[in-house]
């Protein structure tokens, strides 16, 4: 049962956690060499904490059961999971590669990681963090939203309008892996497992809230967080607007005395 005593408790020690090491990270951590270990770190715990219950379960009783997420990456969590792993790994942190991966991870890693938290599957069918399986499902996506949120503490990406073009490939590359992954388990005549909620609307009483329009909102949302950020915090030079209208200029200057 979400939202008992338990999960509430859970929820609010790792907001604590999370908050304080990010505090932390921000006001003492000013080495690139050492952020970019921090980053390893995380990414890398990410990945032992969801494999962890394989040898948990082998060393507790002789037997364990490997989850289709572990071979497949079927939700966006387990997508951006890997991804926060490549964005620590990527040795040219200036490249646009990078920039890409790195920022659909951010927005991605703290949505999505925030609401595979918030609205646990695994604790929601077994309210009992003794059962391994449901204890490490909450932890992988705490240090999930750690993770991507240190993407921007330790300044890897900037709060920018560009940044939706990220997400939008990003989104692009979670349809395209349910779109496979779906079609994988037709071919070989497995049930279905509504990769990325292709197949099934995540919300009953919500017919119109699917995949496609959850994404579209999605995106909306960060173009406008990011051009009230902008317009905030930016001086006007700074600005998408103002860097559009001197490219344009550029280009313009450039057609004509060319």
């Amino acid at each position: 049962m979400l939202y008992d005593f338990t999960f509430i408790l859970y929820l609010s020690i790792s907001a604590i956690f999370t908050i304080s090491f990010l505090i932390f990270a921000f006001v003492f951590i000013k080495k690139d060499d050492t952020k970019t270990i921090i980053l390893k770190v995380f990414s890398l715990l990410v990945v032992a904490i969801h494999y962890s219950s394989i040898w948990v379960n082998y060393f507790s009783s002789g037997t364990a059961t490997i989850d289709n997420t572990m071979i497949l990456p079927i939700y966006p969590c387990n997508v951006i999971m890997w991804t926060l792993l490549i964005t620590a790994f990527t040795k040219n942190k200036k490249s646009k590669f990078f920039k890409v991966i790195a920022e659909m991870t951010f927005y991605f890693g703290v949505i999505g990681g925030g609401i595979g938290l918030l609205f646990n599957a695994n604790y929601d069918a077994d309210s009992n963090l003794t059962n391994y399986v449901v204890l490490k499902g909450l932890l992988s996506h705490t240090f999930l939203i750690l993770g991507s949120m240190y993407l921007l503490v330790g300044k890897f990406i900037k709060i920018r309008v560009s940044n939706v073009i990220s997400c939008t490939i990003g989104f692009v590359i979670l349809l395209l892996d349910g779109l496979f992954i779906n079609g994988l388990f037709e071919y070989f005549n497995l049930p279905a497992v509504n990769s990325m909620y292709l197949l099934q609307i995540p919300f009953e009483s919500l017919k119109w809230l699917n995949t496609i329009t959850i994404g579209i909102i999605g995106l909306f949302i960060v173009t406008a967080v990011t051009m009230l950020y902008e317009q905030i915090f930016l001086p006007k030079k700074e600005r998408w607007y103002y860097k559009l209208k001197m490219k344009n200029k550029d280009e313009e200057y450039e057609r004509i005395f060319n």
